[in-house]
């Protein structure tokens, strides 16, 4: 499992979490997010390309809403 926290000024505002629900050991491994998404991802690439997709399945509308 990954999860990828925003903060601003020390405070959490975001976090998206995935899981791998590959059953193999191929380079294209899935992660589902805990919002649904799932995503492919190169796993030779390492995890910055995934924590960088994960963060473009948040929306603005989903943070406001979850701080108000």
């Amino acid at each position: 499992m990954i999860t990828v926290v925003v903060y601003i000024n020390g405070n959490p505002i975001f976090a998206r979490s995935a899981r791998n629900i590959s059953n193999d050991c191929r380079d294209i491994q899935d992660y589902k997010c805990d919002d649904g998404t799932l995503i492919k991802h190169n796993y030779k690439k390492g995890f910055v390309p995934l924590a960088q997709t994960m963060l473009d399945t948040v929306h603005e509308e989903e943070i406001t809403s979850t701080r108000s």
